[in-house]
């Protein structure tokens, strides 16, 4: 044995190269051998999940969301609503027909009337009217789409969060596998006088401290996939599997969105984005209904026309009302159709702001996240590695109980941080493909 390998000094240990050396040994591959047959450990990797159905995929939860989320079925009723609202407010006038009959009770004979009133819009208001209620539709539309695709990457990242928690849960479970049978061999260990009942009682310290993160894991686990299962509309026992980030590949939006420069991304989203199709919108629709409420100052006129039996002899009628504007000039409509025109002209400058921010950002993490990739992608690996290594050496007294917890530690640590980046990862994608207006999957939404 060489100096390297012979040394126990702890930063040695940590750097790995005493370990993979130990691991080619043919002796010290028994030893191992003998240390998980006492131990019976489960590697600290495995997952517990063993589903008798296909996992839910992020396309699949998108596609079930699609019929059963209560999120979208209450974003289309709201829209439905205020559709409903807006063609209210863009109704013509209806024509009014009256009878009547006049002298009841006189010793004369009574006079009948049959009237029509039809309304007259002298000053083409109705006409500015329909424009914006025609603007306005269009408008919901588009806000529709824009709230559709924020409820789809809300319930995308619900998804994330509940694959993430039960991945999490599943390293934390086999990493408190791991401890407690070190924990059980120590403690035979010290029964047997072989090493310090200081030492036993630490392990268990430890795995009792692993058993507490552990709950809380399980906890949230299970509170995550319940938002899900809310999200999705469907109860939570039906909930189908999740997969995990590590071993299922991962569907991704748009692969190119990444590779264009910020230009190329703006000019993408200021030509996609919903929400600015729908600010510019806003801005027309406001400026027709401006014109509508300055035509207001002089109202409908009303054109009368009917027949009239009046002794026994039938005539026609005709007349005209005009309103006259003397005590109201529709001042209050103006200047209230005035201050909506401002206010949409501000909110559609405001999305130009947002929308440039959202994307200069969005394509800012995900290609600092992408730049890690090469070397996260290995880190689960080498988590292994470590834990593996780590065993042999303890198995063989040649390391300290602390330093294999602290092996134990970092790999399952390696495990955790390469999960949370694969969501973290996703997520960044997802969020730049929103932000540009593109689909959250290639070829549309699934």
């Amino acid at each position: 044995m060489d100096g390297t390998n012979d040394s126990r000094d702890g930063a040695t240990w940590r750097a790995g190269t005493g370990w993979r050396a130990a691991i080619g040994r043919p002796a010290r591959r028994v030893a191992l051998a003998a240390g998980l047959l006492l131990g019976a450990v489960p590697s600290l990797w495995a997952q517990d999940r063993t589903p008798a159905q296909a996992p839910l995929t992020l396309r699949d939860a998108l596609r079930l969301a699609a019929d059963r989320s209560p999120l979208l079925a209450q974003t289309d009723a709201r829209f439905g609503v205020a559709r409903g609202e807006l063609r209210t407010l863009g109704q013509w006038p209806n024509p009014t027909l009256e009878y009547r009959r006049e002298n009841l009770g006189a010793p004369i004979d009574p006079d009948e009337f049959f009237t029509a009133y039809i309304p007259i819009d002298v000053t083409g208001r109705r006409v500015q009217l329909a424009r914006a209620t025609r603007r306005g539709d269009a408008r919901l539309q588009a806000e529709l789409a824009a709230a559709r695709r924020d409820g789809e990457l809300e319930i995308a990242s619900r998804w994330i969060e509940a694959v993430l928690a039960a991945d999490l849960r599943a390293t934390l479970a086999a990493q408190h596998a791991a401890i407690a049978d070190i924990a059980r061999l120590e403690g035979i260990r010290a029964a047997e006088g072989v090493t310090s009942e200081a030492s036993a009682l630490r392990t268990r310290v430890e795995a009792d401290r692993l058993a507490h993160q552990l709950a809380l894991a399980e906890s949230r686990a299970l509170r995550a996939r319940h938002v899900l299962a809310t999200r999705l509309g469907v109860p939570a026992d039906s909930l189908p599997p999740l997969p995990s980030l590590l071993d299922t590949p991962v569907t991704t939006p748009d692969a190119a969105l990444a590779a264009l420069s910020d230009t190329e991304l703006l000019a993408r989203a200021r030509r996609d984005r919903e929400e600015l199709r729908a600010a510019t919108l806003a801005r027309e629709e406001a400026a027709l209904r401006r014109r509508v409420e300055r035509g207001g100052v002089l109202g409908d006129w009303q054109l009368q026309g009917g027949s009239k039996l009046t002794g026994g002899f039938m005539s026609g009628q005709v007349g005209l009302a005009v309103p006259m504007p003397l005590f109201n000039r529709n001042a209050g409509a103006r200047e209230r159709a005035a201050s909506v025109e401002r206010e949409a002209d501000a909110s559609w400058r405001a999305a130009m702001l947002a929308v440039t921010g959202e994307v200069v950002a969005a394509a800012d993490q995900l290609r600092r996240l992408e730049a890690l990739g090469a070397r996260l992608s290995v880190t689960p690996a080498d988590g292994e590695t470590i834990a593996a290594s780590a065993r042999v050496a303890w198995t063989e007294g040649e390391m300290t109980l602390l330093e294999l917890l602290d092996a134990q530690r970092a790999a399952a640590d390696a495990r955790a941080t390469a999960q949370q980046y694969r969501a973290d990862l996703l997520l960044a994608r997802l969020t730049l493909a929103r932000a540009v207006g593109a689909p959250l999957f290639d070829g549309g939404t699934p």
